[in-house]
């Protein structure tokens, strides 16, 4: 009876053990494909002379930028950061120069994947085509013609009440919540880890839109090196560093002071910034 309880303890522990490895078997398998706009990393050991993420333009189908060096022997351990635009397979060995702007030649491939966010079968329309409904007498432009003509007649009483109401004296008018109110909502789904990819994209141009409104910066510049840039600024800095650390964790689980984080984008601040 001690000997069959002894066979299968052993037998439990052989079997734990192989479950135990399975993950780390994954470590070393390729990425898989990142969606369009969402942020990809790879770690990435490298001979040679420490390099640099080449420059990129508006037009560029990758970013890639090098979150951070460590030594590893005679090389060095790169982790690299993402951002894919267009759908399809590169190599971010070709996306990285020495110091001196010159590309390597010495290079293995890093191979990454970018995936569409449309499935495979779109028929590329963006409204569903529906034939066979109720056709209207007379053209297209007679009836919106028409339709403006009612509207105006019906709101210009409401237009002549709006200019006999006069605001006292010293009320302010009700100018719509604040850029820092705009921002609470998506922040918080953020930090919880449900915000998608259209919302994480629409709150990242809120944030660069004020703030190159706010420090005059060019329109038409570069989109990596103002992300860059706005990371090191005092007040920019930590909601964009935020977005960055709650992406790699698990949902849920970041201690976040949202009111903090808004601050810079409250309403007295950009009146004292005017």
């Amino acid at each position: 009876m001690n000997y069959r309880l002894a066979k299968l303890g052993l037998l439990a522990a052989v079997t734990c053990a192989g479950l135990a490895k399975a993950p780390a078997q994954k470590t070393n398998a390729p990425p898989g494909a990142i969606p369009v706009g969402m942020e990809g990393s790879r770690m990435k050991v490298l001979p040679g002379d420490k390099l640099e993420a080449a420059p990129v333009g508006d037009k560029s189908k990758i970013i890639l930028r090098i979150h951070d060096v460590f030594p590893h022997g005679t090389d060095k351990r790169y982790d690299l950061r993402y951002f894919g635009f267009v759908p399809g397979e590169y190599d971010l060995a070709k996306f990285l120069r020495h110091a001196d702007g010159t590309a390597p030649t010495n290079l293995p491939p890093i191979p990454v994947r970018i995936r569409g966010i449309l499935p495979e079968d779109h028929d590329g329309k963006l409204i569903e085509d529906k034939s066979g409904g109720v056709s209207l007498p007379g053209s297209y432009t007679a009836w919106l013609i028409g339709l403006g003509v009612v509207w105006f007649i019906a709101a210009w009483p409401l237009f002549l009440l709006g200019r006999k109401r006069k605001t006292p004296l010293g009320q302010a008018q009700d100018e719509g919540p604040d850029l820092a109110e705009r921002l609470r909502p998506l922040v918080e789904q953020a930090a919880n880890g449900t915000l998608d990819i259209d919302g994480r994209a629409r709150l990242e141009r809120m944030i660069f839109s004020h703030w190159r409104e706010r420090l005059g910066l060019p329109g038409d510049g570069d989109l990596a090196e103002l992300h860059h840039q706005l990371k090191k600024h005092d007040e920019a800095g930590p909601l964009l560093r935020g977005l960055e650390d709650w992406l790699h964790r698990p949902p849920g689980t970041a201690t976040v002071d949202i009111a903090a984080l808004l601050e810079p984008y409250r309403r007295a601040n950009d009146d004292h910034a005017e």
